[in-house]
């Protein structure tokens, strides 16, 4: 029966909660940071930084966080774009899993959270093109994660942002001979 002053009483309030479970709060919130309240993320990455080629070292630090607990990725994300976080989850003995919701909203792909509220939140990791750019390296290396550079750039690269060299292979003579070029050399 219909209440109405709008205060179930205790019976209404049990039946509820077995046909439906219970009431959870800011239900919004955990559907935008795959299942987790924002003060437990340490820090995430979107879906469009995850599919890129390159991956994000600032995750591998993160993962290093006492605080950390576990790393989350979203259900829909390919096996093959998060194969290296994993890796590194594995490495630091930190859990993983993977979550599917038709609730979950936003664009948050890959999450690191604590089992409570964290001290350190830096939120969503920076973009990496941005990051780079501000940091003066060349837009064709930027671009062209996961390809050769030739000594010179490959020397750019540690310079300006030696966390990025797990993008990238340095030539070697090799290469040179096959005539593979370095990505970084083209159109300067």
């Amino acid at each position: 029966m219909y209440n109405q002053n709008k205060q179930e009483s205790k019976l209404e309030k049990t039946a509820r909660a077995g046909a439906f479970g219970p009431v959870e709060i800011n239900k919004g919130e955990k559907n935008r940071f795959l299942g987790e309240f924002k003060e437990r993320i340490i820090g995430y990455l979107e879906e469009k930084q995850v599919n890129e080629t390159a991956i994000y070292p600032e995750i591998k630090e993160l993962l290093k966080e006492n605080e950390a607990e576990k790393l989350i990725i979203r259900g829909d994300i390919a096996r093959d774009k998060i194969e290296q976080y994993l890796d590194w989850a594995r490495e630091m003995g930190v859990k993983f899993n993977r979550k599917n919701s038709p609730e979950f909203k936003g664009k948050v792909a890959l999450a690191i959270a604590g089992s409570d509220a964290v001290t350190k939140q830096i939120g969503k990791v920076p973009n990496r093109e941005e990051k780079l750019q501000k940091k003066g390296l060349s837009d064709n290396i930027i671009r062209n994660a996961g390809s050769l550079l030739c000594k010179e750039c490959w020397q750019e690269l540690i310079e300006k942002a030696p966390e990025e060299k797990i993008n990238y292979q340095k030539a070697g003579i090799f290469d040179k001979l096959t005539g593979n070029d370095c990505v970084g050399c083209q159109e300067k």
